[in-house]
């Protein structure tokens, strides 16, 4: 039986904390607000499973070496584990986290298709494979990039300064997570909730980074939350949304976070989205003075596709995949292998292989670009495809669509594809009769033009009329 995912895809996130010493203090941080925390993440990111670890090392076998609690949902379960988990001693200096990485992959429930997300939280460097109590002889360096094999994105949270930091800094960058620094205890609780929103959307990061400010609006933000902010909006980074492949699903952009019960006056103003398809309200008297409501919907012919937000395009409702990374400017740091240098003369990286290489199934295509890191994707281009073994040279082989894309690479853009599935007639003719309602950039259309139409957007040129 399929398993139903949420809208924007199932969600799955590992919390590890390192109990050993003082750093049992962070988990007991936790421990106060994580009910609050899980019912506001469970509000704002539909259906996501949190599974939580908890570990000492090696010489902690009388006591544990690692508790767990598999992904759940229920809020319960998660509180009670942290409650009652205690703490360990820890023995030398380094503790077990290639141990940690080893069951997290290993030992836990992952749904296939989720997007997989580790919080690693510690301030000690993990034993090597020559350890003498490393029975298994494990390699943190070949767990971490397993994990990567398994689209696990690791954040790598070195807490104080007992160690370098080298071990936190490898695993996020090998993993495409991102390395976080954490000397303040009291930041924890908005560490791990930006690191969840930042995995849901950069609308979401950005609408808790705004937040968090305001809850510091009579003084200055710490310093250390102002540099976490930073880290996590760094656009260089490629994260999720560059290497997960989800399963079909509509994407929902958020229109609020739930307001945080911890802080009243923390909520934020809802995003505000301009219509461009009008549904007006008409009254006029009638006879009797009786006021009559007469309601009214005009479309205006060909809408520019790029100026229509997704809650007014008007084949929404359809089965979207996830939007997927297709082609970049610069060859990626993470999964080099699932790309490759564009053919012929082509600009940029283009991605091997899309929808797990499903591509022999009649479908509708929507292509956009996105000007910086999780910015917003701006629709350009549509093609209904039967087949394409070769999806490169199938969708964007035309000459004409190939110089929009050198163009668009050249300056550093990157180009991302989604489709709908067409299973049955009616939805392809509700496709061909609604699409044609659509100026897409990078098409003629008869009778109006003979290119293609210039758009220019925050002083970048994402469609060139001149290239025919």
């Amino acid at each position: 039986m399929a398993v139903i995912f949420p809208p924007g895809g199932l969600m799955e996130v590992v919390f590890s904390f390192d109990t050993t010493g003082s750093m049992s203090s962070y988990l007991e941080e936790v421990k106060g607000r994580l009910q609050d925390m899980v019912q506001r993440l469970q509000a704002d990111i539909p259906g996501i499973r949190i599974a939580i670890f908890a570990h000492g090392d090696y010489c902690d076998l009388h006591n544990y070496v690692t508790k767990y609690v598999d992904f759940t949902d229920n809020v319960a379960d998660l509180c009670e584990f942290v409650k009652n988990v205690g703490s360990t001693g820890g023995g030398d200096s380094d503790e077990c986290y290639e141990f940690v990485l080893h069951e997290v992959r290993t030992k836990l429930s992952w749904t296939p298709g989720s997007q997989r997300v580790l919080v690693l939280i510690g301030d000690a460097n993990p034993h090597e494979p020559n350890y003498p109590q490393n029975s298994m002889n494990l390699d943190w360096r070949v767990e971490a990039d397993k994990l990567m094999e398994g689209l696990v994105h690791i954040y790598g949270v070195h807490c104080g300064s007992y160690s370098n930091g080298d071990f936190y800094k490898t695993i996020s960058e090998k993993t495409c997570g991102r390395y976080l620094k954490l000397n303040e205890l009291q930041n924890i609780f908005d560490l791990i909730m930006a690191v969840c929103y930042r995995e849901k959307g950069e609308d979401f990061l950005s609408m808790y980074e705004k937040e968090v400010r305001d809850r510091s609006a009579r003084k200055e933000i710490h310093k250390e939350l102002d540099t976490m902010f930073g880290m996590l909006r760094n656009t260089s980074f490629t994260g999720s949304e560059s290497t997960m492949i989800l399963p079909a699903t509509k994407t929902l952009a958020p229109k609020k976070l739930s307001k945080p019960r911890a802080f009243k006056n923390g909520g934020l103003k809802r995003y505000l989205v301009k219509k461009t398809v009008s549904g007006t309200l008409k009254r006029r008297k009638t006879n009797g003075g009786k006021k009559q409501r007469k309601e009214s919907h005009k479309i205006d012919p060909h809408l520019k596709r790029e100026n229509v937000p997704e809650t007014n395009f008007m084949l929404r409702d359809l089965n979207w995949s996830p939007w997927q990374q297709a082609i970049i400017p610069d060859a990626p740091e993470c999964s080099a292998s699932r790309w490759r240098k564009r053919c012929g003369d082509g600009s940029g990286y283009s991605k091997r292989q899309l929808f797990n290489g499903k591509m022999n199934v009649p479908a509708f295509y929507e292509m956009a670009v996105q000007m910086k890191f999780r910015s917003k994707k701006f629709v350009v281009y549509s093609k209904f495809v039967k087949s394409c073994r070769n999806w490169e040279r199938k969708l964007v082989g035309k000459p004409d669509i190939k110089a929009q894309i050198d163009d668009v690479i050249q300056r550093k853009c990157k180009v991302y594809i989604r489709r709908v599935v067409l299973k049955r007639r009616q939805v392809q003719k509700k496709i061909i009769l609604d699409i044609q309602n659509y100026d897409y950039a990078w098409s003629k259309i008869p009778g109006l033009r003979l290119g293609h139409r210039m758009v220019t957007k925050a002083n970048v040129r994402i469609s060139d009329d001149a290239l025919l």
